[in-house]
């Protein structure tokens, strides 16, 4: 294999990689160097050096690889192989994985191969997934939809947390994005990534994912809403006083649903993901969603504050209601009831609460199965907590 170019793209190199590059470009034949000063990320950089290419296929090749001793070209030849043994080979590599947000296999970029008709069927990597990955997941999803096909070279082995093969090739794994001095929050960009991968072609796993491990309820627009909330809700649009409403642990923002279009509704949650999921839902023109920490939270008045399940989460959760009862007219709250310790997880920071833990409020339960009633009912394997129902009124 004699007919090879070389490109190399570089960006955000801050060591002497721009001096090296121009001695090499002086030395080595069908170089071309693709520059930018600032970090790009990996798609937005190595599309750069794929728009600059001529060849009919192109290898992209991560900076955090070595090549081991091998016979000339012999690895470009193994990346080769696949295209000649099969006319729908799209994508050769050396490692398919599966991605649990997309729920999907996948080529890993490190080390592969694309046909350019490849990226004349689908276009280019996409640029959204910036730093972080996911970006290669979906280029190969869009090309096995667009009908070609992506092939491993040879089969791998896992043992000792590496995988092993015949491929002449040693990579670092991640030896960039782990690096903490060059990307510092690298954990919330490749949740941001995966959960933007999820929402395009695993919905399950999406939602899964932005419960937070089941620690809150998670319904899209358009979802059917389970009976246990569904009661919940109802109940507290049976209950509420006024238009004014503040709801704490907003989550994505369905409870909106149950109450009346004219609302003035603010929905508080601390984690800023469920809160820009809960804009993009667009509930209601009336609808303000922001992501705080309850504790800290200016606090203006409401006529009714909803607090369904949040309580339990909050060392302070019952200093927080005390603390909600000078700021509305009625409070409604809903808390497990004489929940032991482990019951629901790690989430929960306070257990056993019963109706002595709520002076002043008035009290219904609602069990597994979401039904209502004026008592508790028994605990049974079908019935295994019952949730309290707490309503105050100012005055």
């Amino acid at each position: 294999m004699t007919d090879v170019e070389l490109v190399v793209s570089a960006n955000g190199c801050t060591d002497n990689t721009r001096a090296y590059l121009d001695y090499l470009e002086t030395a080595i034949p069908n170089l071309e160097i693709v520059w930018d000063s600032a970090p790009l990320g990996y798609a937005k950089a190595t599309n750069k050096g794929i728009k600059v290419c001529n060849s009919d296929k192109i290898v992209l090749l991560n900076n955090d690889t070595v090549l081991l001793e091998q016979p000339k070209n012999q690895w470009l030849e193994m990346l080769d192989k696949p295209f000649s043994d099969n006319d729908k080979c799209g994508i050769s590599c050396i490692i398919k994985g599966h991605s649990e947000p997309a729920g999907r296999d996948f080529a890993v970029f490190f080390c592969v191969m694309v046909h350019r008709k490849v990226f004349d069927a689908i276009g280019l990597l996409n640029e959204e997934y910036g730093v972080g990955g996911g970006e290669d997941t979906e280029f190969c999803i869009e090309s096995e939809k667009a009908g070609f096909e992506v092939c491993e070279v040879f089969e791998k082995k896992w043992a000792d947390n590496t995988y092993t093969g015949v491929f002449p090739i040693y990579h670092a794994g991640e030896g960039t994005m782990h690096d903490t001095e060059l990307v510092k929050d690298w954990s919330n960009i490749f949740l941001l990534n995966s959960l933007r991968l999820a929402k395009k072609y695993n919905r399950d796993w999406y939602r899964w994912r932005l419960s937070n491990y089941w620690e809150r309820a998670v319904f899209l627009k358009g979802d059917p809403v389970f009976p246990r909330e569904v009661t919940r809700y109802e109940w507290a649009n049976k209950n509420r006083i006024g238009n004014k409403i503040l709801e704490i642990g907003c989550t994505d923002g369905y409870g909106i649903q149950f109450f009346p279009k004219d609302i003035e509704y603010t929905g508080v949650d601390y984690d800023p993901i469920i809160i820009e999921v809960a804009k993009e839902q667009e509930w209601s023109y009336n609808a303000e969603f922001i992501s705080a920490d309850i504790n800290d939270f200016p606090l203006g008045q409401y006529d009714t504050i909803v607090a369904f399940e949040v309580i339990e989460h909050l060392d302070t959760g019952l200093k927080i209601v005390r603390k909600l009862q000078n700021h509305c007219k009625r409070l409604l709250i809903t808390v497990p009831m004489n929940e032991p310790v482990g019951f629901w997880g790690p989430h929960h920071k306070l257990h056993g609460l019963n109706e002595s833990h709520f002076p002043g409020f008035e009290f219904n339960y609602i069990n597994e199965a979401g039904e209502i009633s004026d008592k508790a009912m028994p605990i049974d394997d079908k019935n295994r907590l019952n949730l309290m129902i707490c309503r105050w009124t100012n005055g």
